[in-house]
């Protein structure tokens, strides 16, 4: 799991959640889904997975390390027990 702080300023460039999938070994997009309101669109077309895939790739690129997503993850939980203590 990776963090992504809104102060890296990438947010403003995904227009809207998407799920990339690779159905092999090799981590390659072959597939994305992008949940709307009317459903599920699929896309499959090299145009579109070669965009997505760049997104992808910058957004975790753009986040915290995993380690370092931990440590934020569990000073946030420690303060909101504090709080609520």
């Amino acid at each position: 799991m990776q963090v992504l702080p809104f102060s890296t300023g990438v947010l403003g460039a995904v227009t809207s959640a998407f799920s990339t999938f690779s159905f092999d070994s090799e981590p390659v997009v072959e597939a994305v889904t992008l949940e709307n309101l009317r459903g599920t669109s699929v896309l499959e077309g090299s145009e579109d997975l070669t965009a997505y895939a760049h997104m992808y790739d910058l957004l975790r690129s753009s986040a915290l390390a995993p380690e370092a997503s931990i440590q934020l993850i569990r000073g946030v939980l420690r303060r909101l027990k504090e709080d609520a203590s």
